[in-house]
């Protein structure tokens, strides 16, 4: 008799405990929503964010096109894989401090997938042009008119945000909005799909006319030095090109790189080619931004006589340089 007793006084306090469970604590409000029913991200937009730490999608306004996408994959996850009848896309549109849901699409349950994940899947891909300019009440034309590019970059400076709803077959919904601490979802497997933002980054085209000139630079090698002034000269035979002074401090101070001619992001590639010093030879490679004319580079030092810091053998430096 003692013993039923405990397992029951064990029982009620087990029940106390979840009664007073801190919902903050369930991200998907289990309470609410029929077995943690949840439409989960996958694909490109995943592997962004989870594994290699970039936005899950990304525009350049100044360089669109047209042709852009945002696309997505997305896994219906719930005890009963086929209770979904549809899910609906909502953009945030922002106008001051107004937001507004405006939607951009139904997505039916038939367009979903078997056999990709272990759930049925969607693959969903949303026109720029035709679908999210228009719903953000922003022009379409391309190039994008500077009032549509200014607005994509500071009125959505921290992204465009889509928010998905669930509609189920018996009638019930599943918001968006009742994910809460979606922060909490520490597997890729749980990462929500029905909260997404589409990242607007500002991209300036490659002029060579506008790097020469003074920059602070910084040295980080086991510790930072500087910023100290050095200076950018645009070499006459080729306008890449750029030679540097002082640009380091023990005497080694005649050097210079070459910018690429970028047409995307991915290809500000700032390479400083192998030269030879009065210690070895140095050589690397970095980035640059265009619109802050900065630059980040990564430089090789291969000593064959010890260095006036007393380096010998290898040396790594990163070079930070911020225009005056």
């Amino acid at each position: 008799m003692k013993k039923i007793l405990f397992y029951l006084s064990i029982v009620g306090a087990l029940g106390v405990a979840a009664s007073c469970a801190d919902e903050s604590l369930d991200p998907i409000l289990i309470k609410e929503q029929r077995k943690g029913t949840i439409l989960a991200l996958r694909g490109t937009q995943l592997d962004n964010i989870y594994n290699k730490g970039l936005p899950g999608a990304e525009l350049f306004p100044k360089i669109a096109n047209g042709s852009e996408t945002f696309a997505f994959e997305a896994e219906y996850l719930s005890g009963d894989p086929s209770s979904l009848e549809s899910f609906d896309i909502f953009v945030i549109k922002r106008v001051g401090t107004a937001r507004e849901r405006v939607l951009v699409r139904n997505v039916p349950f038939s367009s979903f997938e078997t056999g990709k994940y272990k759930n049925p899947s969607a693959a969903v891909s949303l026109s720029l042009k035709d679908e999210i300019l228009p719903n953000l009440g922003l022009a379409n034309t391309f190039p994008l008119p500077p009032a549509t590019v200014n607005t994509l970059l500071s009125t959505y400076a921290f992204g465009v945000a889509f928010e998905l709803d669930l509609n189920l077959k018996d009638g019930t919904k599943v918001l968006a909005s009742e994910l809460v601490a979606a922060g909490l979802f520490s597997s890729n497997q749980f990462y929500p799909a029905q909260r997404l933002t589409y990242a607007m980054t500002d991209y300036c085209a490659y002029n060579a006319s506008l790097w020469a000139g003074t920059y602070a630079a910084s040295e980080a090698r086991s510790t930072v030095y500087g910023p100290y002034d050095l200076v950018l000269t645009q070499d006459g035979s080729n306008p890449n090109r750029f030679n540097i002074t002082n640009f380091y401090d023990c005497g080694d101070n005649s050097r210079y790189i070459v910018f690429s001619v970028s047409s995307n992001p991915a290809t500000q590639v700032v390479s400083f080619p192998s030269q030879t010093t009065a210690t070895g030879t140095v050589s690397g490679t970095g980035t640059y931004n265009q619109c802050l004319r900065t630059l980040s580079i990564n430089v090789t030092y291969n000593y064959t006589a010890a260095s006036c810091n007393g380096s010998t053998g290898t040396d790594v430096f990163r070079y930070d340089f911020v225009r005056k």
